[in-house]
């Protein structure tokens, strides 16, 4: 075969690699979106195995990634070719993980998205969440504080490191995080959430439903935010406001098994048992860990007519 065709032929079977790569991309974030995460998983790995592949001549452009030696298992090590599209994969990848509650495999795929990309600022920020998530609180606030050093404009570093702040019971430190991420970002319908939410755990619920609101303000289709002002309305008594509010949640994302769970409450106090017993139910199937929480509530707070 002469070097022209060799030239040819790989040429056209990158392109091939590349546009199968981005295809699987989109389908990996559609399948995310849907909830089926194991497809998404699917999906990103085939990704990855098809972009750490694309340019052999990466490694004249790159000496300082192949030549980095990984402190991670045999799949870092073998990723010694990759382009752009790599790091973003394990990062999705991992978000997917995440999302099924693999929080170990997760971290595993932030810590090769920042081994092929150390300045990656969505990987720090999804490793910290994991982190976070499995109670690693130094690391994540390490993790959170390198995302804001490399782009101290977002307001995602400060959210999780605010996050962590609540966690471990630094209110004040919390909320002046809270308050630089709205500062930052005054537009942004989900940092109003979050600082809702902290508000709202803290028991400053005018504050948590001013921003609750603001949230919705700014965007109609904030599922969370609606579940946030739903809290305080049973909170107050309000639970036809507070159904009408989860009601919204569940139509815009139906994964919320907090809004389930609430809605569950909200129609057992006005004595509405089927309808309760059957978002209960729901709440479990989407989120297994409440079905604890759903069993003390219900000791806690019988319904009318029991």
């Amino acid at each position: 075969m002469s070097k022209l065709y060799v030239i040819i032929l790989f040429v056209f079977t990158a392109t091939v690699f590349s546009q199968n790569a981005d295809t699987l991309n989109k389908r990996g974030l559609s399948n995310f979106d849907r909830g089926d995460y194991a497809a998404a998983i699917e999906d990103f790995s085939r990704v990855i195995d098809l972009t750490s592949r694309l340019d052999h001549r990466s490694e004249s452009r790159h000496p300082d990634l192949n030549s980095r030696k990984s402190p991670f298992d045999e799949e870092s090590k073998q990723v010694t070719v990759v382009d752009s599209r790599t790091a973003v994969a394990y990062v999705n990848r991992g978000k997917a993980y995440f999302a099924e509650g693999n929080i170990e495999q997760a971290i595993s795929d932030y810590d090769h998205a920042l081994t092929i990309s150390p300045t990656m600022t969505a990987a720090w920020l999804c490793r910290g969440i994991a982190r976070v998530g499995a109670g690693q609180y130094d690391l994540a606030t390490a993790d959170f504080e390198r995302a804001i050093k490399l782009d101290d404009h977002r307001s995602d570093g400060y959210v999780g490191r605010a996050t962590v702040r609540l966690a471990i019971g630094n209110n004040k430190g919390a909320a002046s995080d809270f308050d630089l991420a709205v500062k930052l970002e005054p537009k942004n319908p989900i940092v109003y959430y979050f600082r809702g939410e902290s508000r709202r755990r803290t028991g400053d619920f005018d504050g948590a439903l001013a921003d609750f609101e603001h949230s919705i303000k700014l965007d109609s289709r904030s599922a969370p935010a609606y579940l946030g002002r739903a809290l305080i309305q049973m909170r107050n008594g309000e639970f036809e406001p507070a159904i009408r509010d989860l009601s919204r949640a569940i139509d815009l994302d139906k994964r919320l098994g907090q809004a389930f769970a609430n809605r569950g409450f909200a129609y057992r106090a006005l004595g509405k048992q089927e309808l309760s017993e059957a978002d209960f139910q729901r709440a479990i199937e989407v989120d297994p860990t409440l079905e604890a929480d759903i069993a003390a509530g219900k000791a806690k707070i019988p319904a009318p007519n029991d």
